[in-house]
């Protein structure tokens, strides 16, 4: 569990440009490798191990295909479903708002000021996540944890003291917005791909790349812009994965007016 928090870590953490840059030169390298290896192959090859070559480059970029485009489907998932979780969040906040309404003045004044508490909280940790301030997104989680139980101390004196049918308004618009926090927070923290598929994703690329290399060397045909083409092409859907997976998004982006339009509704003029 550990290894596997270090490893996130350290992908979330590096920056979108040099993991491109690491991972063409990585293929290229290996394309390099296979075709050195061919060329101190002595002897002119022939027709049945050149075949068995292609058939192997042919099965290995085939099976490297449907990995890239198990890992991207899988990562596009994660990515909706941080737009859900924060969507669904933003709504049940602005429910629990307006249920504080119906509630006496005293737990009403006392339920709004937490419900702000925690939106200017929520738009911190946005901008902590932002920043890979990974220390201050838990501890903004906790201090989140600590308004959803003052909130939900609220809600239970207001359903032994108050009107039931406006309490229970208000009890149930809490119970949605933690719901849609805890599923927020899981979206955003805990739905990436595994490692050991990552590993295996880069692992079958530089294997693929070693075979091309090598076929390259058997023929003696070697075009560095086809090399080059590969490898980039190759690098940008990996690194689209990446970034599609990770909760600090480089290339996409959430759009957090919504936030910012019910914060602003929320706070006194």
């Amino acid at each position: 569990m550990e290894n596997t928090l270090t490893y996130q870590k350290l992908i979330d953490d590096a920056p979108l440009l040099l993991l491109f840059l690491l991972t063409i030169f990585l293929l290229v390298v290996f394309i390099e490798i296979g075709f050195v290896l061919a060329q101190r192959n002595r002897g002119k090859p022939n027709k049945s191990q050149m075949a068995q070559v292609r058939a192997v480059m042919a099965a290995s970029l085939g099976l490297l295909a449907f990995m890239l485009a198990f890992s991207f489907s899988t990562a596009q998932r994660h990515f909706e479903s941080r737009i859900d979780a924060y969507l669904l969040e933003i709504s049940a906040v602005d429910f629990a708002y307006r249920g504080a309404g119906l509630l006496g003045i005293e737990r009403q004044e006392a339920a709004k000021d937490l419900l702000r508490e925690f939106m200017a909280l929520r738009r911190e940790t946005k901008m902590a996540s932002d920043k890979n301030d990974s220390y201050l997104v838990i501890e903004n989680i906790r201090k989140a944890g600590r308004i959803q139980d003052e909130l939900w101390s609220i809600a239970e004196s207001s359903m032994a003291e108050e009107d039931s049918v406006d309490a229970g308004i208000f009890v149930n618009a809490i119970l949605a917005m933690i719901k849609a926090n805890n599923e927020r927070v899981q979206a955003k923290l805990f739905n990436r791909i595994s490692p050991i598929v990552s590993i295996t994703l880069l692992t079958m690329a530089l294997l693929s790349m070693i075979i091309m290399g090598f076929q390259a060397g058997l023929t003696g045909t070697y075009s560095r812009l086809a090399t080059w083409t590969l490898a980039i092409t190759f690098s940008a859907v990996m690194v689209l994965v990446i970034d599609l997976d990770r909760p600090s998004m480089s290339l996409f982006k959430m759009n957090q007016q919504l936030m910012v339009d019910l914060q602003n509704r929320m706070n006194p003029t």
